[in-house]
């Protein structure tokens, strides 16, 4: 039995400490919208697809115009574009990952884009 209760505390210790992609670098200029993610988590290949943001919660979704995406040391920054838009509540990126679903707000400014 504590063999056991030591296996789901390690099952959900490895779930924890899952890095995921945060928002570092927003901007609504030049007739784009441009979002800057990174994940420090990024070992190996590091593939991003079905990029969409919510700009408002619960309403329209859009897709990426462009996805750029570079890993350096384990650290990706992806660097995403869509249209131009004008009014943002609560905005959310929902994407894949390696296969993975993830998302991230991008009203939550984390660290630092170089």
């Amino acid at each position: 039995m504590r063999k056991f209760v030591v296996a789901i505390v390690l099952a959900i210790a490895c779930l924890a400490v899952d890095a995921a992609p945060y928002c570092c670098y927003f901007n609504n200029d030049e007739n784009k919208v441009t979002i800057v993610f990174t994940d420090n988590d990024a070992s190996g290949e590091y593939i991003v697809s079905g990029v969409t943001l919510f700009p408002v919660e619960g309403e329209k979704g859009y897709e990426a115009n462009s996805v750029n995406t570079n890993v350096t040391d384990g650290v990706a920054k992806v660097i995403l574009t869509f249209q131009h838009l004008t009014k943002f509540s609560n905005p959310v990126v929902e994407l894949t990952i390696n296969g993975k679903k993830a998302n991230f707000k991008v009203a939550k400014l984390k660290g630092t884009w170089q």
